[in-house]
């Protein structure tokens, strides 16, 4: 019996091995910074439905930047859903509690529903890029 190496396996002429038996298994690590930029844009999003206080813009803003991100990196959306979402009660609890400004009940309740943005959101943005890698890279089912 051969050892395992960390090389890709290379298939034999006229096998029928699929891309993704080609490639080594080892998972891709997402840079730190892509993290970041996703916690920035939630606080920014939070951030808008303090300012603006209007929540559909603040549903639309988790919803472009949880979809962007899913799209961008597909690899388990549940991560841009929680990232891109948080920062929306985060500014509203540092609102409340640090600079004291009041809200009401729907003010805490539409901010915790924006869940239902970033999770369409990054969903969805992982849906569409698988879409466009089976269109455009012309995978086989």
């Amino acid at each position: 019996m051969e050892p395992r190496t960390e090389s890709a396996h290379v298939p034999e002429p006229g096998s029928t091995a699929s891309p993704t038996e080609t490639h080594s298994t080892k998972p891709v690590r997402t840079s730190p910074f892509i993290y970041a930029l996703a916690v920035l844009f939630g606080l920014f999003s939070g951030w808008v439905n303090e300012k603006v206080d209007d929540a559909l813009l603040t549903a639309l803003c988790v919803l472009f930047f949880t979809m962007l991100l899913g799209a961008w990196k597909k690899q388990k959306p549940w991560r841009w859903l929680l990232l891109g979402w948080l920062g929306v009660p985060l500014v509203l609890a540092y609102y409340e509690f640090v600079l004291h400004w009041t809200h009401t009940r729907g003010h805490v309740w539409s901010a915790f529903l924006q869940v239902l943005a970033a999770s369409a959101g990054a969903n969805g943005g992982h849906y569409m890029r698988d879409m466009i890698d089976h269109v455009f890279l012309k995978q086989d089912d």
